[in-house]
């Protein structure tokens, strides 16, 4: 047994080999979180699970940067090789069982740099922060997680700032461009999406309306209130409730912990209306245009302070940086999302 320090809370690591799966186990506590890791034969690790561990509390860790806690108790994640992808992560799929499962299907011998730098890790925990809503509402969940993958990165420090929003952008830019899906609403499309190949419509419309309702709480209730706080009241209330959600009302509960109003304008502006991001006015009020090769920002102080707020850097403890960043200066770029 090694006992490693992830910042917040020792780490125990349990290493033992499932001889009939051929498969290495190791169990990790992050936080109040148990983390169950069983990886493929084929996986290249060192005894105590790295840099596969690492890469999995650094992004635990910066999924808890939204509500300063993680709402689950336990995680069971399984990593498969795949040698058909040249990202560090090919794909990962949710599974919303007791506890929740995540599989990663991952290049074997993928470096803690490409590991970190990589949005897929990061999108898939945020998955786990709020219910399902079900296949008709795919557009909720996947909006969510597509809304914070690059802003969790910038918060632990592995994405600059100005990176994060330039990524935000390009991703709203993929969804307008996608021809799969255009001139449907959102509500008949979302639950149509998979056989009209439009992820990228109905993901981004999704991301947009959360980056609209993350602002217009922060903005409107000066300061008090955002989709971080929202979220952190509805884990207090609701999270563990085994009860089955729609995007409504999930709409109706975060309004409750926050302004209900603001939800309920921004959800029936998006349900009802054709499927595409919308979010100028968003990019409006934070100080954020459109240049000819790159972002321009407005150096307001007031906007800097909201996009710090979304986006900025969170304080980490020394191992967790280290861990993060490593000798690195900058790193690797990760493909483009959906």
């Amino acid at each position: 047994m090694k006992s490693i320090r992830y910042g917040l809370t020792a780490v125990l690591i349990l290493a033992g080999t499932v001889c009939a799966r051929a498969a290495d186990t190791h169990q990790l506590r992050v936080g109040d979180v148990d983390l169950i890791v069983e990886m493929e034969a084929g996986i290249q690790a060192a005894a105590d699970g790295g840099p596969w561990t690492d890469w999995l509390a650094n992004t635990l860790q910066a999924t808890s940067t939204v509500t300063g806690a993680f709402p689950r108790d336990g995680v069971r994640i399984k990593l498969r090789a795949t040698s058909r992808s040249a990202s560090a992560i090919a794909f990962g799929q949710v599974r919303r069982s007791h506890p929740p499962q995540l599989r990663f299907y991952v290049s074997p011998d993928a470096s803690l740099d490409r590991l970190n730098g990589d949005w897929r890790g990061y999108h898939e925990f945020a998955h786990l922060l709020i219910p399902f809503p079900g296949n008709d509402d795919i557009w909720f969940t996947e909006g969510f997680a597509s809304y914070y993958q690059y802003l969790l990165q910038s918060r632990a420090g592995v994405i600059s700032e100005r990176q994060a929003w330039q990524e935000l952008l390009d991703g709203f830019m993929r969804g307008e461009a996608d021809r799969s899906g255009r001139g449907w609403t959102l509500r008949n499309l979302s639950p149509n999406m998979w056989n009209e190949r439009a992820q990228k419509r109905v993901y981004w419309t999704g991301a947009a309306f959360f980056l609209r309702v993350d602002v217009r709480l922060r903005i409107e209730s000066g300061g008090r209130h955002s989709l971080d706080s929202a979220l952190a009241v509805f884990h207090d209330c609701c999270m563990q409730a085994r009860r089955r959600w729609d995007a409504r009302q999930l709409v109706e509960a975060l309004g409750q912990a926050s302004i209900a109003e603001i939800w309920r304008q921004e959800y029936l502006r998006t349900i009802n209306a054709i499927a595409e991001p919308r979010y100028n006015e968003a990019l409006e009020a934070l100080g954020i245009r459109r240049g000819r090769s790159s972002l321009l920002f407005d150096d307001r102080e007031s906007m800097n302070a909201l996009r710090r707020a979304i986006a900025g850097a969170r304080a980490n403890p020394p191992e967790f940086d280290r861990i993060v960043r490593g000798d690195v200066a900058t790193q690797e770029s990760a493909p483009a999302a959906p």
